[in-house]
């Protein structure tokens, strides 16, 4: 699999349904230094937290976020909810984050197409 690159994108242009697809073992700030990308703190249907919304060099888009009540290095990565080929897209990502799907600390193994 050719590794993407990442980019950073807005918040507006997530206006479709996500879905909590991995938790990655990472510090979100640590990753924004090494991918160059900004956080942004906001406060969610959940918590507080930080949120940094990517994209790969394909236009697709992901965000990651961290919760305030997580570990320091547990950052989770969400995406769009409809999509057959969410596995292939949780490999690009992991793989453009420079993870590997066993490092992933949790994969939604039980994922279905919501709505």
């Amino acid at each position: 699999m050719t590794c993407s690159s990442i980019s950073q994108t807005d918040s507006e242009s997530f206006n479709f349904n996500v879905a909590h697809m991995a938790t990655i073992p990472s510090n979100l700030s640590t990753l924004a230094k090494r991918f160059n990308f900004n956080i942004e703190h906001e406060l969610d249907d959940l918590q507080e937290c930080d949120v940094a919304y990517l994209k790969l060099d394909d236009g697709f888009r992901f965000y990651l976020c961290k919760y305030k009540s997580l570990p320091e290095n547990t950052v989770d990565l969400f995406f769009c909810s409809q999509l057959d080929d969410w596995e292939y897209r949780l490999e690009q990502v992991s793989a453009a984050l420079g993870i590997t799907s066993s490092e992933l600390l949790w994969k939604n193994a039980g994922y279905m197409k919501t709505p």
